[in-house]
């Protein structure tokens, strides 16, 4: 007969998160539920040290224990200048997995295109269209996320991405209502400017909640 353990205590980090632990939870519970469901964006923003990375962990967690597959990836203070670096992360290991002629058949008629942003395909000798790459990155992610459900993406650090992610997200943010996938995008607020702060602005308006804006915790609780 096999054991049936109990879930895990909270961290510390995760004490007076309540409310957004049960956000996340519910937000799982609606992926695994039907996978014609729409698909959810939750934005999770703080400052420093509040606990952002311990909620994606903890989301991580109760999506794997669900049968999820979790795919993540995070931004860099020096790599924001690398073009498609955090996106790269996130489908890059899906995608290397597959063989040659498998990645060619779920990028389909976008392979040629998506597929140098991806480092999975040579560049040519062109110049790619930047609307030809972002549209060829969702199609891409729509066609891994029907195979792969329910599948969570997990992104820590938003706004240290390069632009070119925060410009595919805010365009794959706009398509969830027909696409069964949870992402969660961990961010702190300001830190950017122009153009990258403008898609960071457009994914949270994508969301289909309010922003969650963490609030600094007790003294007594304060994660160490």
């Amino acid at each position: 007969m096999t054991e049936v353990r109990p879930p895990a205590a909270p961290s510390a980090a995760l004490w007076e998160r309540d409310e957004e632990l049960a956000a996340i939870a519910e937000a799982v519970d609606v992926l695994c539920a039907d996978r014609h469901s729409p698909g959810t964006l939750l934005v999770l923003r703080g400052e420093a040290g509040l606990g952002k990375t311990a909620l994606l962990a903890e989301t991580r967690r109760i999506a794997e224990q669900r049968g999820c597959t979790v795919w993540s990836a995070r931004g860099g203070e020096t790599l924001r200048t690398v073009p498609f670096n955090v996106v790269r992360q996130l489908l890059q290991p899906a995608l290397v997995s597959m063989l040659p002629e498998e990645a060619r058949e779920y990028l389909g008629d976008w392979y040629g295109i998506a597929g140098p942003a991806l480092g999975i395909a040579d560049p040519g000798d062109g110049q790619a269209d930047p609307q030809g790459v972002c549209e060829g990155l969702v199609a891409a992610v729509r066609r891994l996320a029907r195979r792969d459900w329910p599948l969570v993406l997990l992104i820590d650090d938003a706004h240290w991405a390069d632009q070119e992610t925060l410009y595919w997200l805010a365009a794959f943010a706009e398509r969830l209502a027909d696409l069964s996938v949870l992402v969660v995008v961990a961010r702190r607020p300001g830190e950017i400017t122009g153009v990258s702060a403008r898609h960071l602005d457009a994914v949270a308006e994508a969301a289909g909640r309010p922003v969650t804006s963490l609030s600094a915790l007790t003294p007594r609780r304060r994660p160490d």
